[in-house]
């Protein structure tokens, strides 16, 4: 009985670290010897607004595990609710896009004069970095985050703006743009110059405005009786190496469509970085644009406009929209009541890149190249 007491003590020694080991009991081992969540143990141990949700034998179990293991908070998160650090999270995706960049410029300059400065992240869409980056961030001291197209698994306790994602969780803050007018009114454009041959490239699985455009899309063509042909529809693929091109995707996506050997007159692309890389792809191919095929791209983001040629795009009003976002958390941490969604309407900007098909050349149109 004796040996079998050993033995069991020494298994229960291996499961849990002990503070005088010397092993740093870190949040994340704490919180997996509790069977919780990392942002749960945070919270409570941090005894912010929020701890009052959880059980009173979760708050006990928490803190006296915490201190039987010698776990020592933080220094920033020990001290985020009892005085103000000044700084706001910002964490998307990537920056390399030009949409991202814009918001996080938006955002910054009506900071400017606040006081409050910004940590930013990016977790390359990955739902694991996302989540360590969101508690570090708490740990750093941040007082609010502004979430691009990036969900956490749960609340992270503090005041919280996401943008552009349809994906926005109830405990937080809200704030989109109105697809559906957008996309209609670029569809509407084309059609008006006789285009009735349309292919598109869809937004990448499970991005943020994927499923609202496409279904807008879908919706407006049926209004206009325009076909979607499948063959003339192609969808973003994320390029995984590091150092990749965003661009590369929407020339990829082109590539795929001439390749069908489908005749189309005009192209409608998920978003501007990608349809500048599809216009790479046509040139490429010995089309004329806008004379042989119109394009038309969403964002308006700064490259847009010096394309070549000048990019007609739906533009997000991005740095009304991230200033926006900056001053719901300001309002936020003087305890104001933020809506819960707000919602921007976009507007058609007619540049170079579109034109009518009777301008257009039957021969080019209708020319083919393999894509090199």
């Amino acid at each position: 009985m004796q040996r079998k007491s050993k033995e069991s003590g020494a298994s229960a020694s291996k499961r849990a670290p002990v503070a005088n080991s010397g092993e740093r009991i870190t949040l994340k081992k704490l919180a997996e010897h509790l069977h919780l969540s990392r942002t749960t143990v945070s919270l409570i141990l941090n005894d912010g607004p929020e701890t009052s949700r959880f059980p009173e034998e979760t708050r006990r179990r928490v803190a006296e595990t915490a201190k039987r293991l010698g776990y020592r908070p933080n220094f920033f998160a020990r001290t985020l609710n009892r005085k103000p650090t000044y700084l706001f999270g910002v964490v998307a995706p990537d920056f390399g896009g030009g949409y991202e960049a814009s918001l996080l410029s938006g955002f910054q300059r009506r900071l400017l004069n606040t006081g409050y400065r910004s940590l930013v992240s990016t977790h390359l869409w990955n739902q694991e970095i996302l989540e360590q980056d969101i508690e570090t961030l708490r740990e750093r001291g941040v007082e609010g985050l502004f979430l691009i197209n990036s969900t956490p698994s749960e609340s992270p306790g503090i005041p919280v703006v996401t943008i552009c994602t349809d994906r926005a969780p109830e405990w937080s803050t809200r704030i989109s743009i109105d697809n559906a007018y957008g996309i209609n009114k670029a569809i509407h454009h084309l059609v008006s110059l006789g285009h009735k041959e349309i292919a598109f490239i869809k937004g990448p699985k499970e991005g943020g405005d994927t499923e609202d455009r496409w279904n807008a899309v879908l919706a407006t063509c049926s209004e206009l009786g325009v076909r979607v042909d499948p063959d003339l529809t192609v969808q973003l693929e994320r390029l995984e190496p590091v150092g990749t091109r965003r661009g590369d995707a929407g020339r990829i996506a082109a590539e795929i469509l001439l390749g069908a050997r489908k005749h189309f007159t005009a192209l409608l692309v998920f978003n501007d970085i990608s349809a500048i890389g599809a216009m790479t792809a046509l040139r490429e191919a010995d089309r004329k644009i806008p004379e042989d095929i119109s394009v038309v791209g969403f964002d308006d983001i700064e490259f847009a406009s010096i394309a070549n040629p000048a990019l007609t795009t739906v533009r997000q009003p991005l740095n009304e929209m991230a200033a926006t976002a900056a001053e719901l958390l300001l309002r936020m941490l003087k305890g104001d009541v933020a809506s819960k969604d707000i919602r921007f309407r976009p507007e058609l900007v007619v540049r170079s890149s579109t034109c009518p098909t009777s301008l257009g050349s039957s021969k080019g149109v209708r020319r083919f190249k393999r894509p090199r």
